[in-house]
């Protein structure tokens, strides 16, 4: 029991929403950020702000030549029957296998229940990267339009609405990602290595929590302050992690969004995931034991493979 209420306080979620009746003051608010932004592209003479400040937005070097960020993964939706079904990769370029439910490995041996679970969840968090790395090539494409039209626009307000901010150079750093080894090890921690009721039952990786009421959750056993708690379902593992990277992305962890515009290495950037779980220190420590006994850095190289890709815009 103390295990799981662990798992209930090492994630806070929050809600972000604009009201319908302020929608055309909020398309003015993202006109008028595009014009600043191109603004400022006109201030300098060899080099413009904004490359000034995209310079240290990107990504790791590694990242920055992007030759699939155009790309949509097409994902392969595939239901768990037994462990047996989850595919065990032997080459480093994959298919996005995007596993619609989830199932125990507990029966299996520890060093198989950890492959296991390792290939269950990588699919899922290659998908969601690619996703966000579509979706940031699209966001710098508008950014560099003159003349955005009105569906671009629609495009940028959802996404300033999702990551809780409406300056471009904000939200492209909120978008980006991290290393697979750091997504891996904090999804075998928070749900016990797949055994969670809400991992099994609701595709929810990290324990996130629920506060609307409005959408697919489930109530946990204990109480937190006397009030109920709620975590999230989600369809499929996929959508679980799609959440997970929109609430580094907007959520508590400046420190963190900072250090990965500077570096990829994952035993350096866990150091500023203490605001993630109320263990602090103690966490982070254990994220980056975590990831060098299971040797997760090996997934980092891991990515879709270009049969899978195809143009998006």
């Amino acid at each position: 029991m103390i295990k799981y209420f662990l798992i209930f306080i090492c994630i806070t979620t929050s809600v972000f929403a604009i009201d319908s009746s302020l929608e055309d003051a909020y398309i003015i608010e993202v006109k008028d950020s595009l014009n600043q932004y191109q603004e400022e592209e006109l201030v300098s003479n060899s080099t413009t702000s904004y490359e000034v400040e995209l310079e240290v937005e990107s990504e790791p070097v590694a990242e920055s030549s992007c030759d699939s960020c155009n790309k949509i993964a097409k994902p392969v939706n595939k239901r768990l029957n037994s462990p047996k079904d989850i595919t065990i990769f032997e080459e480093k370029e994959i298919k996005p296998i995007n596993y619609t439910n989830t199932i125990s490995l507990n029966k299996l041996q520890v060093s198989e229940k950890k492959q296991k679970f390792f290939y269950m969840i990588l699919p899922a968090i290659l998908i969601s990267k690619q996703k966000l790395e579509v979706k940031r090539a699209k966001v710098r494409t508008i950014l560099d339009s003159e003349n955005p039209s009105s569906e671009d626009l629609a495009f940028l307000k959802k996404l300033y609405k999702t990551y809780k901010t409406d300056k471009p150079k904000k939200l492209l750093n909120r978008m980006q990602t991290h290393p697979v080894s750091i997504v891996l090890a904090q999804a075998a921690i928070e749900s016990g290595w797949g055994e969670s009721r809400f991992f099994k039952q609701g595709n929810n990786i990290f324990g996130m929590w629920s506060v609307n009421p409005n959408e697919p959750r489930m109530r946990a056993k204990g109480t937190r302050n006397g009030k109920p708690v709620y975590l999230r379902k989600f369809a499929t593992l996929s959508d679980a992690i799609d959440n997970y990277f929109e609430t580094i992305g907007r959520g508590a962890y400046k420190s963190f969004r900072k250090q990965r515009k500077i570096t990829d290495d994952p035993l350096q950037l866990v150091q500023y995931l203490v605001n993630y779980c109320e263990l602090k220190g103690k966490y982070t420590r254990k994220l980056r034991k975590f990831i060098i006994a299971n040797k997760l850095k090996n997934f980092d190289d891991f990515k879709i493979d270009e049969i899978y890709l195809t143009k998006n815009f």
